[in-house]
């Protein structure tokens, strides 16, 4: 876990809840995120749930946000991530992953993503994932790169442990609103 001088906001001194607590400050705003991560993350798609989750904490670790990084591998832990699963995000070597080349493909949505071309989706089909699939993923990994903004943004630090938030996501779901 790294430290650096996060921003520091009166309102959220003192919230343990990480980015629940920056949502339930202003819910107009925020809240209907909630209804979009339990679309993209736990709802009907063409990848599992646990693979959804990889992709989240690998999209956050290419960003270096350490509380969705670390949340969401603890999700995809509960989920029954493979040691080869929490390896990709934790070292980012993603050669001869299963996922690799949807993981070849955020990645470079993540950090270049206006050099994002028809190759890449190639590589990505010829891999053998569909375009669903593939949709799929770049849900993930889009709005992983908007909740990693609001998280450095309003300086969330990381947890010690994610394990009772896991708890609750896989009890619960991410839209509490239902």
């Amino acid at each position: 876990m790294t430290t650096h001088d996060r921003p520091r906001f009166e309102s959220l001194r003192g919230t343990p809840e990480g980015i629940g607590a920056v949502m339930a400050e202003r819910p107009h705003k925020y809240m209907m995120l909630m209804t979009f991560a339990q679309e993209i993350l736990r709802e009907q798609s063409h990848l599992p749930p646990v693979d959804r989750e990889v992709i989240a904490a690998y999209t956050s670790k290419l960003n270096g946000c350490e509380y969705c990084c670390g949340s969401h591998t603890e999700f995809a832990k509960s989920l029954g991530a493979s040691a080869d699963d929490l390896a990709v995000v934790e070292h980012g070597n993603i050669d001869k992953h299963r996922l690799a080349a949807l993981l070849a493909y955020v990645r470079k949505l993540t950090l270049a993503p206006s050099t994002i071309c028809e190759a890449d989706k190639q590589a990505v089909h010829s891999a053998g994932f569909s375009e669903e699939e593939l949709k799929d993923a770049i849900a993930v990994c889009a709005a992983f790169n908007l909740f990693n903004r609001i998280v450095e943004g309003h300086g969330v630090a990381p947890h010690a442990d994610y394990t009772m938030a896991a708890k609750m996501i896989n009890t619960h779901g991410y839209d509490r609103r239902r």
